[in-house]
């Protein structure tokens, strides 16, 4: 029997089909890993974070995402940052590693964050920058293509596909980060009852994007520029005084995040957009639950994939602002439609531990004159 492989008219077909199988995925955009407990990894979030406690903060998340579907996607994501008050900054490092798929497409990469406060009126205003060094790579000896096999035998032909010069590229990037944190008082007869601490800050991944002039992260290297990515998020922390005469103290906390990736990320209609909205409810300031809401859009919509996040933690949060304090929570995404539940879900792990007796580089002998109105961040709420 004559082998496929030297078939000329079967194998002009697929070459042909190959180019174009490439050239789409040269042009693909794809949307950067969205971590579903987004609280707990912060900087990652937004550089904006960077330095919000005080101390030294060490910081790890991981994530699993469909892994019944070809091993689906993981990602692992560890970073720390600490804090220099008498500078009114942060400064972080964060190290990540994405698989995806069999072969598999991997992805790597470094990034330097740093921040600086600006105190206002009752609030502060953070500003974040972060750079980024990234590298990816495929693994071409796991693929197989389609003139490798036998209806009978399976995969036994050699390909006549030639594989692309690069199997790893290397890149650079930047993003701008900037959160507005306030307090909000409730008074009863000149007293304070209740301090409501909420957030709103504004995110742009991949900067030089939005010119476009953005990093090549093409295997071909056809100008296929990572598309820019707009993150908004807000929160707010509730604190249920009323409880506290019972020896107990709850906290709730609603928080939001909207994504939206493409080309022209301010056009929603034609970029990747992602959803997530819910509720934390703090415990003693040590048990943690969350319910989530996760779509394409705040409205609900049965063409979109849509999950639930349910999410739990622990801190171990010892009295005294200079101790130590330690945070693990595990989180579940159920899908509700789409991949449906024959995908594993989504499990997610984090954790962080802060150094709270670590102290500043830079301290009173450096800048004699110590920062004022600089708001202080609590344990697992902003």
């Amino acid at each position: 029997m004559k082998q496929p492989s030297n078939n000329l008219a079967l194998r002009v077909p697929f070459l042909c089909l190959f180019a174009v199988f490439f050239a789409c995925l040269s042009s693909l955009k794809a949307q950067d890993p969205a971590l579903s407990q987004f609280f707990a990894n912060r900087v990652y979030l937004n550089p904006a974070f960077t330095g919000m406690e005080e101390g030294l903060q060490f910081t790890v998340s991981s994530r699993n995402q469909w892994y019944a579907a070809d091993k689906g996607y993981s990602f692992v994501i560890a970073g720390v940052d600490w804090q220099e008050p008498y500078l009114r900054s942060g400064f972080g490092l964060q190290v990540r590693k994405a698989n995806e798929g069999i072969a598999p497409l991997s992805s790597v990469g470094a990034g330097l964050t740093y921040a600086y406060v600006v105190p206002i009126q009752q609030g502060n205003l953070h500003l974040g920058l972060q750079y980024d060094f990234n590298q990816k790579s495929l693994d071409w000896s796991k693929l197989v293509f389609s003139d490798q096999l036998d209806p009978v035998f399976g995969k036994i032909y050699s390909s006549a596909a030639t594989m692309p010069a690069n199997e790893s590229i290397i890149f650079h990037d930047f993003a701008f980060g900037a959160i507005w944190r306030w307090d909000s008082h409730n008074k009863s007869r000149g007293e304070t009852q209740h301090s409501f601490r909420s957030h709103l800050g504004l995110t742009i991944h991949h900067l030089p994007s939005l010119t476009g002039q953005g990093p090549d992260e093409s295997f071909l290297r056809t100008n296929a520029a990572v598309p820019a990515r707009i993150t908004i998020h807000g929160g707010t922390i509730i604190p249920l005084t009323f409880l506290r005469g019972v020896g107990n103290d709850l906290v709730l906390s609603p928080n939001f995040r909207f994504e939206s990736q493409g080309v022209h990320p301010l056009n929603l209609g034609k970029s990747l957009t992602l959803f997530t909205g819910g509720l934390y409810v703090i415990f003693q300031k040590r048990f943690t639950t969350g319910l989530f809401y996760q779509s394409r859009s705040p409205i609900t919509q049965t063409k979109n994939t849509n999950s639930i996040l349910v999410s739990t933690g622990f801190s171990a949060y010892p009295k005294g602002t200079k101790k130590d304090n330690f945070y693990f929570g595990i989180s579940v995404d159920v899908n509700t439609s789409g991949l449906g539940l024959r995908s594993n879900n989504i499990y997610e792990l984090n954790m962080r531990y802060s150094f709270k007796g670590m102290r500043p580089l830079f301290n009173r002998e450096h800048q004699p004159k110590p920062v004022k109105g600089t708001m202080k961040c609590p344990h697992f709420a902003y």
